[in-house]
């Protein structure tokens, strides 16, 4: 039985699957970006991006092309204004970073008009994320801070990068992409798509790697999209961000407590520095200053360049120093309003694209707050998210709801200008 479900498996799994299997451990797996650049070069990959993007156009069916277009367009005008603030001579180079920030763009738009194999690539994610969680965890025992330590580095090339990196230890963003990715589980639970006991096992593993690997906010995310678990899946978007917000303002009135909690917690895991951390943001700003940055001054900064240069920011030759802790506020900072336009643009299209046509779904809300924490992760940190909200968003959407899940939503049919009786009466 098990061997014709791997001949099942192997039928499925052509080229175009075999390349988006390879983009998805470049992503989620630290030692294969570092395999494949020292082993196949960086330009193997590069050859990958460019190959799979213009695979994405050539096959873009011709009643899509102009919606294709459109939802592109803002993410390349972000990227020829950020290569006109960077006077970049390096054009091989800075091209790639263009088709490498359009990737997940233009696979996410590709997966949704096109039928894939959406279980088995969901699974290889889960496993994907499940095992690099693993030994991000044994890393961070034997590393302490390795994690943290992977955000700082200087290059990719830095001794210590390359030593975690080859211990397959995933940094900043491995972290973050898997508590934005958290939902799903509960997603996947409610819709009977994963078993309780797997819900709850890749729950633990997703607390005791993020505790390991001290992200403090990542931490907070993760304890409010747990809450997901008490939430009805057909409750109202409106009815549930009420209800999140009661409950955050429950966790500030008995932010004791929860800290007590978090206490108990951190004693069973075995690291008190996280413990520490969590409690001084749940019980005092002063000694969060203490484990970080002041995070209040460096947002401030950022919102003062904005307000100083609010139309074209920084690129009419201002100061280019922000912040640094906000990909929002930096934007705003670098780009002015220009920036802050292209950003909107870039996340309505990713709304209406991914979201917004499955409002129809049980546990919409859960959708809908996946594409919120992503906000609000980038307003008070670092990234756009983008393999998070068009690349990982599509896969597991299809392999709860059905691969043909985008493709079978109908478009409302157009109005008759003329009223229909009208038209019978000419007749």
């Amino acid at each position: 039985m098990y061997l014709d479900k791997i001949k099942f498996f192997l039928k499925k799994l052509k080229l175009k699957g075999v390349v988006l299997v390879y983009i998805l451990t470049m992503c989620l797996v630290p030692i294969v970006p570092r395999a494949t650049s020292t082993f196949l070069t960086t330009y193997f990959y590069m050859g990958v991006v460019v190959v799979t993007v213009l695979f994405t156009i050539v096959t873009c069916r011709i009643y899509n092309v102009r919606e294709y277009i459109l939802f592109l367009l803002p993410f390349i005008l972000y990227e020829v204004v950020v290569l006109l603030d960077n006077h970049s001579d390096e054009v091989l180079l800075a091209g790639y970073q263009v088709l490498l920030f359009l990737l997940p763009a233009c696979l996410g738009f590709y997966l949704v008009t096109h039928l894939f194999f959406a279980e088995m690539h969901a699974v290889l994610l889960i496993v994907m994320i499940s095992v690099t969680s693993v030994t991000t965890i044994i890393g961070c025992i034997n590393y302490p801070e390795a994690s943290r330590t992977l955000a700082s580095t200087a290059t990719s090339q830095d001794p210590m990068a390359v030593l975690y990196d080859w211990n397959n230890i995933g940094g900043y963003s491995f972290v973050y992409s898997v508590v934005l990715l958290y939902p799903f589980v509960i997603l996947a639970f409610k819709m009977k798509r994963l078993h309780i006991i797997f819900a709850l096992l890749l729950t633990g593993l997703v607390y005791y790697m993020v505790f390991q690997a001290e992200y403090t906010y990542a931490m907070m995310l993760l304890m409010m999209s747990t809450m997901l678990f008490f939430v009805p899946r057909d409750i109202p978007v409106k009815k549930y961000l009420k209800t999140m917000a009661l409950i955050a303002i429950l966790v500030l009135i008995f932010r004791v407590a929860v800290a007590a909690i978090v206490t108990n917690i951190g004693e069973m895991v075995g690291n008190q520095k996280m413990v520490d951390k969590i409690n001084a943001l749940l019980l005092g700003t002063d000694a969060v200053d203490n484990f970080d940055d002041n995070r209040d001054e460096l947002y401030l900064h950022s919102l003062t360049m904005f307000l100083q240069h609010p139309l074209f920011g920084s690129l009419t030759g201002g100061r280019k120093i922000t912040g640094g802790h906000s990909f929002i506020l930096d934007n705003l900072a670098l780009y002015g309003s220009i920036g802050g336009a292209l950003m909107a643009l870039m996340y309505r299209g990713i709304y209406l694209r991914f979201i917004k046509p499955l409002s129809e779904k049980p546990g919409y809300c859960i959708l809908v707050w996946t594409f919120i924490e992503t906000l609000v992760l980038s307003t008070i940190n670092t990234g756009m998210w983008l393999n998070n909200l068009c690349l990982f968003f599509p896969i597991l959407v299809c392999a709860i709801y059905g691969s043909d899940t985008y493709i079978n939503i109908t478009r409302p049919l157009p109005q008759p200008q003329i009223p229909v009786n009208t038209l019978k009466s000419r007749r």
